[in-house]
């Protein structure tokens, strides 16, 4: 239906174990697509345990996006099973796998952004993961394909004034100019220690669509692979990770049909 972009502006925010999170309890078809230019292979190397890739990834859609080949289909074939439940489709796209690819992926970004987005006409939500927000933004066709995007931030004086820094850099692009459009809010992590969304909302003008638990026992398992504890499935971490899913998947679809519209 479209797609949710998600990143941060400072270190250790959790947007990896909230992009894992969101992946296995959306209520639709799923992609999650790691677009990090950091290559940390953080979800290949935490959620899925050291999995191997087995050469898919992103470097084999550029070599598909070089070859003429369709990208919407090359996405597909490049991705790997997230979860092994079979009532919902949940697909992994693996990222980068040096530090210094994307300088060399830029003419790709426009052509995946569009395949990414026609998986609505298939039915396929896309959940994209990029990381830190660097010194030169995020790649503009992402953020002009994207229905949301989200900076996940947690309610601390440190993280609320490194996105006053960085939030003029997502600004610079026409679809995220201003919040009146609905294209761009904040994700906060562990809210009121101290701030609560109100204030952060006000300090950074831009609205706050959802919050998640701080539950570092229970996002072990979601960032590192960590085996489920016997509570997980009640945890605070898992219970505001469903509603923060409920809520997005809501927003991404009201989206879309107001597109479509």
């Amino acid at each position: 239906m479209a797609i949710l972009l998600l990143t941060s502006t400072s270190g250790s925010p959790g947007v990896t174990t909230l992009a894992v999170g969101l992946a296995l309890t959306w209520p639709r078809p799923i992609l999650l697509a790691d677009c990090d230019p950091g290559a940390h292979q953080a979800i290949l190397a935490g959620y899925l345990a050291g999995r191997s890739a087995n050469g898919k990834g992103l470097l084999r859609v550029a070599e598909a996006h070089r070859d003429r080949r369709p990208l919407r289909e090359a996405v597909l074939d490049q991705t790997l099973p997230l979860s092994a439940e079979e009532e919902t489709r949940r697909f992994f796209l693996p990222g980068f796998t040096k530090p210094g690819s994307p300088m060399h992926f830029g003419g790709v970004w426009e052509d995946l952004a569009e395949a990414l987005d026609r998986l609505g006409e298939i039915d396929v939500d896309v959940i994209i993961d990029c990381g830190r927000l660097g010194p030169y933004g995020l790649p503009a066709a992402l953020l002009e394909r994207s229905a949301l995007t989200a900076v996940v931030v947690t309610s601390t004086l440190r993280s609320i004034m490194s996105a006053r820094v960085h939030l003029p850099t997502l600004r610079d692009h026409p679809r995220l100019s201003t919040t009146e459009r609905g294209h761009l809010g904040l994700i906060v992590v562990n809210e009121g220690r101290p701030y609560q969304r109100g204030e952060i909302a006000r300090a950074l003008d831009v609205p706050v669509i959802t919050s998640i638990a701080h539950d570092p026992k229970a996002a072990a398992h979601l960032s590192d692979g960590i085996p489920r504890h016997r509570r997980f499935d009640s945890s605070p971490l898992l219970r505001s990770i469903r509603d923060a899913s409920a809520e997005l998947s809501d927003t991404l679809k009201r989206s879309a049909d107001l597109v479509s519209g």
